[in-house]
């Protein structure tokens, strides 16, 4: 249980630092931009007071190198000391593990130190040696406005006569700012993907549950019967069989097999079952990518055995020393098996199976009913064993809880992110762009007009980086649920409504708030003190 969770989590660690790296040093390069820019008039007088090219630049790259050191050494100690701890709390509880101990990575801190001065220290050099060609009296002047040109959307006249005045004024200040649009674009993007891929692994955990015990494994027992029991015996047991409470059941050939995958999963169990019939219904229902199969011409082997073993339609797979056709590969989430006829097996073990376990379905098939069933069957002389799904299950739910909880962390840090990210370019946007807005309305724009002037700009990038973001989250999430499933279990690849809904409600709420933020600022400030800088 314990090697299934941590496993699994695991795998998320090494994955969403990468995605959430990549945002953050997106950010954190916009922002030492707008710095950078902030000084200008400043890098300006101390190059008119004599300073050389890169004393100026030195004392920005010092900020860049001060800055993301700090938060670094403030985020290594948080991750080590705080964040370890809780995800430890959550693989661990309710198991009988004793208390976690923390240790502290150089390697693992070293490299995010070097990572934060990549996305701190270099765009502010970068940034600072591009102003610094200007001469000394450029620099304190005011940073003229980006100039605009004709868009693509110009040339579609039939779209283009058909828009507003504001609308062709935001397509053109769209593309004014390509930097920005750029950022706002990814940065929502980026954020939307790893919001709906840590939703979607919730979903597709709690999926798991329904599909595989409750329409794929019909049965909630299996029992087998020892070989070495007497006909007295086994008549005791079919009259078990027959008891009110049992809603069905069928005999079958069943042996467990154990499998070395080296390099992969290490050693695995594998079920064999083996029908008289063309298949297990109504205990068991094979189906592959939706269409019901047969058991007929070879075998038919669950999901996760065959990733595992590397084989597909038409291959053979390697049991007991024996070749086996692959006929079809079936939906399956937990365990691994393969489905035969009597006719394949005779034909490749060379011998007729003698039929030595039931499924059986129950009417009243609720965990706690189960058991007492199982425990019914177990004080039969001629049961050897009985395996109930409702241990799959706990120990799929096991897993299942340690994932959705670091997933719901690390949602929360995606929603943190996004409103960082919308916040920081927005407040950008209006920063740099004061003295048009201040233009706008003295020449009687309405408060209302004024923001939606500049805000609209933003709602459009962020619609685009919604779409652009459910795409990107979608296959981030179908890669993930591969590299995170433990190697018995193969998470369910389909996910709810809610995962695709609720990062475009997260976006929405966050621009509402931030077109309130954006409104509020606007009214505060003095236009006409801010004309002053024009020229």
């Amino acid at each position: 249980m314990y090697s299934n969770a941590s496993s699994s989590i695991r795998s998320v660690g090494n994955i969403f630092p990468v995605v959430l790296y990549m945002v953050a040093a997106m950010v954190t390069f916009t922002t030492m931009t707008r710095f950078v820019d902030e000084e200008r008039t400043n890098a300006g007088i101390f190059k008119a007071l004599g300073y050389r090219n890169r004393d100026i630049v030195a004392k920005f790259v010092l900020y860049g190198f001060l800055a993301g050191t700090v938060g670094t050494i403030i985020g290594t100690l948080l991750g080590h000391y705080l964040l370890a701890g809780v995800i430890s709390d959550v693989i661990t509880a309710g198991m009988v593990v004793g208390k976690s101990q923390e240790y502290f990575y150089w390697s693992y801190s070293l490299i995010a130190l070097a990572l934060s001065w990549v996305s701190s220290v270099l765009p502010a050099y970068l940034v600072a040696r591009r102003e610094l060609h200007d001469e000394a009296a450029q620099l304190l002047l005011p940073k003229p406005p980006v100039k605009g040109s004709k868009i693509l959307l110009e040339r579609l006249s039939f779209i283009w006569s058909r828009l507003s005045f504001t609308h062709k004024v935001t397509a053109r200040n769209i593309f004014r700012y390509k930097q920005r649009m750029l950022m706002t674009i990814f940065g929502v993007a980026g954020s939307v993907a790893l919001l709906f891929a840590g939703l979607g692994i919730q979903s597709s955990v709690g999926g798991v549950v329904e599909r595989q015990f409750e329409q794929i494994q019909q049965y909630q027992m299996i029992v087998a019967e020892k070989s070495s029991a007497s006909e007295q015996e086994k008549t005791d047991l079919e009259s078990a069989l027959q008891a009110e409470s049992i809603h069905a059941y069928q005999k079958i050939y069943s042996k467990s097999i154990e499998k070395d995958f080296k390099g992969k999963a290490g050693l695995q169990t594998i079920t064999m079952m083996v029908t008289s019939g063309e298949d297990f219904n109504p205990f068991i229902t094979l189906e592959e990518n939706g269409q019901e199969v047969q058991v007929t011409d070879g075998a038919v082997v669950s999901q996760k055995l065959a990733q595992l073993a590397g084989v597909t339609v038409g291959d053979e797979l390697e049991l007991d020393g024996k070749e086996i056709k692959v006929a079809a590969i079936s939906e399956n989430y937990v365990g691994h098996f393969v489905y035969l006829n009597r006719a394949t097996y005779e034909q490749v073990y060379g011998t007729s199976p003698q039929d030595n376990t039931y499924l059986v379905k129950l009417k009243d098939p609720t965990p706690s009913n189960t058991e007492k069933e199982a425990a019914t069957f177990m004080g039969k002389a001629a049961v050897s064993g009985v395996v109930q799904n409702a241990t799959a299950i706990h120990l799929f739910e096991s897993v299942a809880s340690s994932l959705n909880k670091t997933m719901a962390i690390l949602v929360l840090v995606s929603v943190l992110l996004a409103i960082v990210i919308l916040y920081n370019l927005t407040n950008i946007n209006v920063a740099e762009r004061i003295r048009e807005l201040s233009t706008i309305k003295v020449l009687g724009f309405h408060n209302k007009e004024v923001t939606l002037y500049i805000y609209r700009e933003t709602m459009v990038l962020s619609l685009v980086g919604i779409a652009l973001g459910l795409v990107a989250g979608h296959y981030l999430h179908q890669f993930l649920i591969q590299m995170i499933s433990p190697a018995t279990i193969l998470f369910y690849p389909q996910v709810s409504w809610e995962v695709y809904a609720l990062p475009i409600v997260a976006v929405t709420v966050i621009l509402t708030l931030l077109g309130v933020f954006v409104n509020h600022h606007l009214r505060k400030v003095d236009m006409l003190e801010a004309l002053k800088s024009v020229e």
